[in-house]
């Protein structure tokens, strides 16, 4: 019986129009307790036969069986555990060691432990194999191919295909593979399908298919290959056959059903099967796997191989310093940064003064001055510029006095201050007559009672910070002046006064409102990037295909990663909130439970969308191009740098599908309010951020069954 056969199987790459063929019209046949050669020069068609046959790629026309079954049909084992499949690429995780290596695939092709240790002792034999305990990327070309070649045969598979096995490989060893597989295939049903670019080793296998251009050339025993062509060697027929093919052969087109010319031949002169069909065979047995340990269901998959992916995940991240980096200490430098940098008070700043009411401004540090006293039941004023002067101190900035107005101004404009304040020369009496007369005061004395403050708008967050310092101080130098007078301060133009707020301090700080959106920014681009590298790096060194290719479905993959990183975020989560409420004393009135769990789902939205962008990106650079062009527009739009009350209407409703827009305002309800899950302004960001994480993890499991 066939362990494989190939009927009129045709491949193209391209569109249908111009189509790119790979395979012509190609038919094979591979029996049971045999090893079959196939040879050819490298972009014949080799890998793409194998990846059909495995059913990692489908026909465009003509059909597969493999082992009496199509690729890929629902219980067939194949892909999976009745296939072993040795790529060219090494496809193994440098992180792991190689014991861990081997007991990955033999979890993943349902293997019991105790069984993958007795094979594990028998392949180390054999195949000569590194230390246990040596990790992958410490070993040399050479050991990593051997120990590729040993997670192909873990499981005893009925079908074994070894894509280039022996290269790199001493030649004492290749003989030692050729010579094990021999004897295997010769007690054994198992099938075995190798290329390799070494044609001679191929004499030991008991057929040959010489492949050129998409097309079988030649498929018959070594010496029968020989004989034809009258040869003293497999490489001189190869020969043979290639110069024999014409240079304007005809093609088929499938699309069209008609013949083509091209440049190029790839149809066969002759092609030598000494295979005769078989029309009359029983179907197949259907195919059971043995019920052990590692093969019991667990949710979305079987028990052994979600211990095989988890531990695979867990150990990329942990034995990677930029994993580590990532996940524990990117989070606390950046909220270190963000805490010490953002909000501070500003220091080291030089506020000029110039007060017209002061001949030398050392009569304002005299102990005896009396700015205010009471003289015929009246209040009468003396220098108040004076007491405005000592009560501002040096801890909003370092004052530096003036004899002139114009010798400030000068000083402002070569940036030696921020700025300055200004007193007229009549400052005491405009403000005793603003108290006097009240509403009816001039308004002369209403403009001169003011504190005039002068300050460099080109640095706005240092502008807006002495403004606001300024403003505070003198209205509370004008109440303390009101309320040493005994006057109703309702007879008196006073500046604005701050009332009581509602929820919060009275001194809002811009720290604590940027706060939530910078720890959730934080938390969801970082599991985008580090999500998009590990995936990409998984398909670009081909560990993604060989565990699909045992047969591990690509949602199982998903939801793998997604448990792994689940319990990651977690951890991250409670990590940021207890570093920032810990270390820099950041309060929160309201459940920290909350917070966590939100941080937590934006982590795995987040985590989803690198997903995402490693499904439809072919490297990290373009992968690192789209998620920082997804970043700034996220920063910019969410509210965290600037009011959303401040953009157009239409903007603002588009801004609040944003994943950090409501969930920002969220967190800030919770911190700041007290705020429970319960109330609508809290969980209507859950309910945004969930959507998003429906939204990827949908766009993904379409995305990799695509690729798939």
């Amino acid at each position: 019986m066939a362990a494989v056969e190939v009927r009129n199987g045709y491949k193209y790459y391209g569109s249908k129009s111009s189509p790119k063929i790979v395979l012509n019209q190609l038919n094979m046949n591979v029996m049971r307790g045999s090893i079959y050669g196939l040879l050819g020069a490298s972009g014949c068609g080799k890998t793409t036969l194998l990846s059909c046959i495995v059913g990692q790629r489908c026909l465009n026309g003509g059909e597969v069986r493999v082992l009496g079954v199509k690729p890929g049909e629902p219980g067939s084992g194949v892909p999976g555990s009745r296939v072993g499949f040795m790529p060219q690429e090494i496809a193994l995780v440098e992180e792991m060691t190689v014991k861990e290596t081997i007991f990955y695939f033999g979890r993943i092709y349902g293997l019991t432990d105790e069984r993958i240790r007795e094979k594990f002792k028998d392949l180390k034999d054999l195949l000569q194999l590194p230390p246990a305990r040596q990790m992958i990327k410490e070993c040399s070309g050479g050991q990593q191919r051997r120990l590729s070649f040993a997670c192909a045969m873990i499981h005893d598979p009925e079908l074994l295909i070894l894509d280039e096995p022996t290269v790199g490989l001493d030649p004492m060893l290749r003989e030692k593979i050729w010579n094990f597989l021999v004897e295997t295939t010769r007690n054994s049903k198992l099938a075995v399908i190798i290329t390799t670019h070494y044609i001679e080793e191929a004499n030991q296998a008991n057929y040959i298919g010489l492949m050129r251009k998409g097309v079988l050339l030649a498929e018959d025993t070594p010496t029968n290959i020989m004989i034809k062509f009258g040869t003293q060697s497999i490489e001189e027929a190869f020969l043979i056959l290639s110069q024999r093919q014409g240079t304007e052969d005809q093609v088929v087109d499938q699309n069209r059903n008609q013949s083509v010319a091209l440049p190029a031949a790839v149809l066969p002169l002759e092609v030598i099967d000494s295979h005769d069909p078989t029309t009359d065979e029983k179907p197949p047995i259907p195919y059971e796997e043995t019920p052990n340990e590692n093969r019991k269901k667990v949710f979305f998959t079987t028990k052994g191989r979600l211990k095989a992916l988890m531990t695979k995940n867990f150990v990329q991240l942990f034995r990677q310093p930029s994993g580590i980096i990532f996940m524990l200490l990117f989070p606390i430098i950046q909220l270190t940064c963000f805490y010490l940098a953002i909000g501070k008070t500003p220091t080291n700043l030089e506020l000029g003064v110039y007060s017209g009411e002061v001949d030398s401004y050392s009569e304002c540090f005299d102990a005896n001055l009396k700015t205010i006293y009471n003289a015929n039941d009246t209040c009468h004023f003396n220098k108040l510029s004076c007491r405005y002067i000592l009560e501002l101190g040096d801890d909003i900035a370092t004052r530096k006095y003036y004899a002139s107005q114009e010798d400030a101004l000068k000083e402002a404009k070569r940036a030696l201050t921020v700025g300055y304040i200004y007193f007229a020369h009549n400052f005491s009496e405009s403000v005793h007559e603003l108290i006097e007369d009240g509403i009816h005061a001039s308004d002369g004395a209403v403009d001169n009672a003011e504190l005039t403050v002068h300050i460099d708008m080109t640095d706005q967050q240092v502008a807006y910070y002495m403004q606001r310092k300024l403003r505070d101080k003198f209205s509370d130098f004008m109440n303390g002046v009101v309320r040493d007078c005994n006057v109703s301060s309702a007879l008196v133009k006073l500046p604005v006064q701050f009332q009581d707020p509602i929820y919060g301090s009275t001194d809002i700080e811009f720290q604590q409102y940027c706060a939530p959106g910078v720890v959730m920014t934080m938390v969801f681009f970082l599991a985008t990037l580090m999500t998009a590298a590990v995936f990409i790096s998984e398909r670009m060194d081909g560990i993604w295909d060989r565990t699909l290719l045992a047969g591990v479905s690509a949602t199982e993959m998903l939801w793998a990663h997604l448990c792994t990183q689940l319990i990651i975020m977690t951890l991250q989560s409670f990590e940021v909130i207890m570093y920032i409420g810990i270390v820099f004393d950041t309060y929160n009135n309201g459940d920290t439970t909350t917070l966590i769990g939100l941080l937590t789902l934006t982590a795995f939205c987040g985590m989803l969308f690198g997903l995402f962008i490693s499904v439809f990106c072919k490297s990290h650079t373009e992968a690192n191009f789209v998620a920082t062009g997804a970043f700034y527009p996220m920063i910019i739009l969410c509210g965290l740098l600037w009011p959303l009350e401040s953009m157009p209407r239409f903007l603002q409703d588009l801004v609040m599908v944003l994943p950090f827009t409501i969930p920002s305002i969220s967190a800030r309800n919770v911190i700041e309010k007290g705020w429970s899950i319960t109330n609508a302004k809290v969980y209507n960001g859950f309910l945004v951020m969930a959507a998003w994480t429906i939204i990827f993890f949908v766009l993904c499991l379409v995305g990799i069954r695509r690729k798939a």
